[in-house]
């Protein structure tokens, strides 16, 4: 069987990152989101929201033409201040 992680992807491909970030970090995180993005081109939207309301979520949609370019974003957002988790 196949483990995923092995699966050959094609590039250049349309990728989306979920940010999951803690609500009370909202405008750092936003700002290190879009400091790492500036000058791409990507659609960001709102995602869903933690029923408490502690957590809510960034999407982005993005075209990456490597895997290392792929890695290298999520590498840089998974560290901006109060993101939690990417998805």
């Amino acid at each position: 069987m196949k483990r995923i992680q092995d699966a050959e992807l094609k590039f250049p491909r349309d990728w989306e990152y979920r940010i999951i970030f803690a609500e009370a970090a909202r405008p750092i995180t936003e700002e290190g989101v879009a400091e790492i993005l500036m000058g791409r081109k990507v659609a960001v939207s709102a995602g869903e929201s933690s029923r408490s309301g502690a957590y809510g979520t960034i999407v982005v949609r993005l075209r990456v033409n490597s895997r290392n370019e792929m890695e290298e974003l999520a590498g840089k957002l998974s560290k901006v201040t109060g993101v939690k988790f990417l998805l």
